[in-house]
């Protein structure tokens, strides 16, 4: 059975309840569906996030839940984590009206948009990429469905954001930290949503219009409520405010719990994703000065250039009570991705700044995810010492075929200018070479594989109720390789990484309400394959990093009132730097990168119907060592030394606007770094400054529907949110001024 014939037949099996009349059981007693998502979730989402349940019409929950597992794999709250962590609810999600995790990044604290796919971001000062398959996991385990996306939070119950070197218990990952994705899960009781949502541009760049449509079904199968339902769609149509830009989006998500026992449940999970987008590369920056950056709306691209991707995933997971002290929990995620592009890119801007240079690219992307833990944990007492302790394994193969369809640098007649460039003028992509006569290697074919091993072990011993520590140890092993498909004589490449990763954190808490910890954790990632030194071999350790953070955590005034404030040095080592050498590029691990900070995260409600949600983070992000002079002490690239967030939201409980609510945001991100300085060029990109504020209005028409309607860069900010790779030449533009009227009916 093929997948798409996997994920009609689940999507059938789920039909008779979505259709009044067919649905084969009687819904079960209010509030019991929340606690079967949270007994058939792989992670148990904490009490106070009862946000999950469809049927929740005045969204008034708490905007950051008291319990993190993706920390640590136990079901803790976040006053025992030697750590930061932070559970953002559906209940704030739907607060700021996001349609997309990333839209959650100006109300993170620590956390920034860092390029044009949805793995690009940085934690803490370092950078994430779509190498990195643990930057955002979904359920704890890698791989998103569609790759330049963000995903999408129709699905999604809660994010859960852990901070600082995080590799014990996934592998490979970056030392700023990770955003794990909860996803949503069947329930026990019978409650179906539907959405509808519009979207316009009311500023000076007024292009942007779209609908989207969307349904949430979930309950019983069964009389006895031992098999459970949940299907998940969204479909719309979204023109963006670049010139040509466009988004078809379409989402499907069917899943099945079956509660075997009281003891024992299983869950499959189905996702089917696809979308078409215009081909973008965004702006650029001339001489490296962003004053010469043209109008956020500029393109560079011809008006058919297009991308696309398709995703399926399946991911299946397992919960059985070993006895009333260990519980087993089993999951497996897979992931088979493709992604297309036809179009122009930008190669460069001419040494006189006025226009920019492109290639033909064609490009084909396959990626696959297949990836398992096991684990158990237990909570038992040695003596008078109490012990929460996960051990686990966890092991998988990523693999990716990178196949340069064409790569063909266009003559310089074909160039355009940078502020005004005349597009819909070049010849059908297919007229041209696939590739310049003079660089046949740059028409290849890639691919690579990795094969990930882990053995964990963390425990929570408690002393007393006020002294508790944390200890854990992981092997982690990665076997890498790559080979070339498309052209002959090159040879396959392979390396082994190993490394033993210890954490430990240390906890006071002399009330219930107040928690002091100090923590030491560790990171590791491989260094691809593709690196070579200056000997023409691969002798590379792997690129790892430590962070020492200590803090104070508390939860005041009956829960009205709780923050986390930390301070932490990362240090990175063995980065990789590369030059030019007389067969290419060679590589040295002679880089060091360092992040110094200070954070805090408040969630406030002061009175009843009153919710806060701020934060603030001061980073100071520099390359510590170098081969290039000028880059030492240098700031590392997209990193804001200051930001800061605010979120509020008042609903109003009686009088003439009892069935009305406002929330007001407003996001601050300081000047960052744009690129690195190098030895011909020691000045560097800066992108400026910018605040931009969020305008909602919330209205309950009746038990089942409400109504918001939000105004987005109210002000209208022009600013711009990242570089990418290319620093001066892939320059993200914000959003600029946009309504949004959703609507959400639910019975």
């Amino acid at each position: 059975m093929t997948f798409k014939q996997l994920l009609l037949a689940t999507a059938f099996a789920a039909t008779p309840a979505l259709v009044p009349g067919l649905a084969l059981a009687q819904p079960a007693a209010p509030g019991v569906g929340t606690q079967a998502a949270q007994a058939a979730a792989p992670v148990k989402a904490a009490p106070a996030d009862q946000s999950a349940a469809v049927s929740e019409v005045v969204v008034t929950g708490r905007f950051l839940a008291t319990g993190a597992y993706s920390g640590t794999k136990l079901n803790i709250p976040v006053m025992d984590t030697p750590m930061s962590v932070s559970a953002y609810t559906k209940s704030f999600m739907n607060a700021i009206e996001v349609t997309s995790i990333a839209d959650l990044y100006p109300y993170m604290t620590g956390v920034q948009r860092a390029g044009n796919t949805g793995y690009d971001l940085t934690i803490r000062g370092f950078k994430t990429s779509a190498n990195d398959r643990n930057a955002i996991m979904t359920d704890g385990l890698p791989g998103l469905s569609v790759r330049y996306g963000s995903p999408p939070t129709i699905g999604t119950d809660h994010v859960e954001v852990v901070k600082g070197p995080a590799s014990i218990l996934y592998g490979q990952a970056q030392p700023g930290g990770f955003v794990n994705i909860i996803s949503k899960k069947p329930l026990e009781s019978r409650e179906t949503e539907v959405e509808v949502r519009g979207d316009k541009g009311v500023g000076d760049i007024d292009r942007a219009t779209g609908l989207t449509v969307s349904a949430d079904t979930t309950g019983p199968l069964t009389e006895s409520g031992s098999l459970l339902y949940r299907f998940i769609a969204e479909t719309g149509y979204d023109k963006g405010f670049r010139v040509n830009s466009y988004e078809r989006p379409l989402y499907v998500a069917p899943m099945m719990t079956w509660k075997m026992s009281p003891t024992t449940d299983a869950t499959l999970q189905l996702e089917y994703r696809r979308t078409r987008i215009h081909y973008d590369t965004f702006l650029v920056a001339p001489h490296d000065d962003a004053s010469f950056i043209a109008p956020i709306d500029t393109v560079y691209q011809e008006p058919g250039d297009y991308q696309t991707e398709e995703g399926e995933t399946a991911t299946a997971w397992l919960h059985h009570d070993l006895t009333d002290k260990f519980r087993l929990n089993a999951g497996y995620r897979y992931v088979y991705h493709v992604d297309q592009s036809h179009g122009v890119d930008v190669v460069g801007i001419t040494p006189n700044g006025l226009q920019v240079t492109r290639r033909a690219r064609g490009q084909k992307n396959t990626r696959t995810y297949s990836f398992a833990d096991i684990n158990v944990t237990g909570d038992f007492d040695l003596g008078s010492i109490r012990n929460q302790i996960v051990v686990g394994v966890n092991l998988g193969r990523e693999t990716a075929d990178l196949n340069r369809l064409q790569f063909y640098n266009l003559p310089s007649q074909y160039n355009v200018s940078v502020i005004d460039p005349q597009i819909g003028l070049l010849p059908a992509l297919d007229t041209f070479p696939l590739v310049n006569p003079n660089t046949p290697k740059n028409l290849n074919d890639r691919f690579s594989g990795s094969n990930a091993y882990g053995v964990y072990v963390s425990d929570l011993l408690s002393f007393t109720d006020q002294w508790k520590l944390m200890v854990g140890l992981r092997y982690a092993k990665e076997d890498l390789s790559i080979h070339e498909k498309k052209l002959a004589g090159v040879p396959d490449q392979s390396a082994s990484n190993d490394d033993w990763l210890p954490m430990a954190g240390l906890i006071y808490e002399p009330t219930s309400h107040l928690s002091f910890y100090v923590s030491y954790s560790t990171s590791f990632v491989p260094v691809p394959p593709t690196n070579q030194d200056i000997n023409g071999v691969y002798s590379f350790s792997p690129t790892t990093a430590y962070s020492i953070e200590g803090g104070v955590k508390a939860n005041l005034f009956d829960h009205r009132l709780t923050f986390t404030l930390a301070d932490f040095d990362i240090k990175k080592q063995n980065v990789i730097n590369t030059f030019a050498c007389s067969f290419g590029t060679c590589a040295e691990q002679l880089g060091a990168e360092e992040s110094k900070g200070l954070e805090l995260e408040v969630d406030a409600n002061p009175i009843p119907n009153w919710q806060i949600s701020g934060g603030y983070s001061y980073l100071d992000a520099r390359v510590t060592k170098s081969n290039i002079p000028q880059q030492v002490g240098a700031l590392l690239t997209n990193v804001p030394r200051n930001n800061a967030h605010i979120w509020t939201r008042y609903d109003f409980a009686d009088g003439p606007l009892s069935r009305f609510g406002v929330g007001l945001g407003v996001s601050y991100t300081g000047d960052r770094a744009g690129l690195l300085p190098k030895a011909k060029n020691p000045d560097t990109l800066k992108l400026p400054a910018y605040t931009t504020t969020d305008l909602a209005v919330y209205y309950r028409v009746n038990k089942t529907v409400d109504l918001t309607f939000k105004v987005g860069n109210l002000f209208d900010e022009r600013y711009y949110e990242s570089t990418g790779f290319s620093g001066a030449i892939q320059i993200v533009p914000g959003e600029p001024r946009t309504a949004t009227l959703t609507a959400r009916a639910r019975f």
